[in-house]
């Protein structure tokens, strides 16, 4: 008596199921939408309110940099450089430069860093009011340079020098029985100079001594042109280096 019911209950919920399956089907392809709208508006969650402002800013400033910049290079540079025999090596977006050039059968190689040129606002305050017009005029910053004198098979030496006001002063001479010691970079070589002797305080030595390091250093270019060509070209190189930063911040903000 029971099967009819039975079998009619079973044809209900046959049929519910036949219609249910097309409503979950429709039902699952409006969930990819959202998706796909998150991903279009992500790029704009980089931009902030003050991004314009600051890419106008750097754009007044660039633009006033290259106005006031000089179009080829400084004539001081080339004529320096054939006065002296000198090679320079200026990577862009670097700090340091190398001059170099040879000496019979040295290898002699001078560097320096162009970060040097914030000594010039810490530096050579006059104590008395009265001559700072004249002092700031005449006054340079220091620019320390390192002179890497090397003779093959026979190691290098190290003078550590101050260029300032026209003059080459010598801080230090150290001398390396391994080149390499001298001007490699790497941290193996910087542990291994950490150990070795360095020489005396250049001022300590005999006042006779001293001036023929002086004399051995002029002739071989690190002389008075040179201690007035660094400062120079430290200002020179920082104001590239500054127009170029102030492009590269600014493409950076507004990308």
């Amino acid at each position: 008596m029971f099967r009819p019911c039975v079998q009619a209950v079973r044809t209900q919920l046959l049929k519910r199921a036949v219609v249910a399956r097309p409503m979950a089907q429709r039902a699952w392809k409006p969930m990819a939408q959202p998706v796909r709208a998150f991903t279009v508006a992500a790029p704009r969650f980089s931009a902030g309110e003050s991004d314009n402002e600051l890419v106008h800013k750097l754009q007044e400033e660039l633009s006033y940099e290259k106005e006031n910049e000089e179009s080829a290079q400084p004539p001081f540079i080339q004529e320096f450089l054939q006065a002296n025999s000198f090679k320079i090596e200026d990577k862009a977006g670097h700090d340091e430069v190398t001059l170099s050039r040879t000496f019979g059968n040295e290898s002699i190689s001078v560097l320096f860093s162009i970060s040097d040129i914030n000594n010039a606002s810490e530096s050579f305050l006059p104590e008395e009011d009265v001559q700072v017009e004249e002092d700031e005029e005449d006054a340079s910053f220091p620019v320390r340079a390192s002179v890497i004198i090397e003779k093959p098979g026979q190691g290098a030496v190290t003078i550590d020098t101050v260029a300032q006001d026209g003059e080459m002063t010598v801080e230090s001479v150290m001398y390396y029985k391994e080149a390499k010691l001298a001007t490699c970079a790497t941290a193996e070589s910087d542990w291994q100079r950490r150990g070795l002797y360095i020489g005396p305080q250049f001022g300590e030595l005999d006042e006779g001594l001293q001036s023929q390091f002086v004399a051995y250093l002029e002739e071989r270019g690190v002389n008075a042109a040179l201690a007035t060509f660094l400062p120079d070209y430290v200002e020179y190189k920082e104001q590239k280096e500054y127009t170029q930063w102030l492009n590269n911040v600014k493409n950076f903000v507004e990308a």
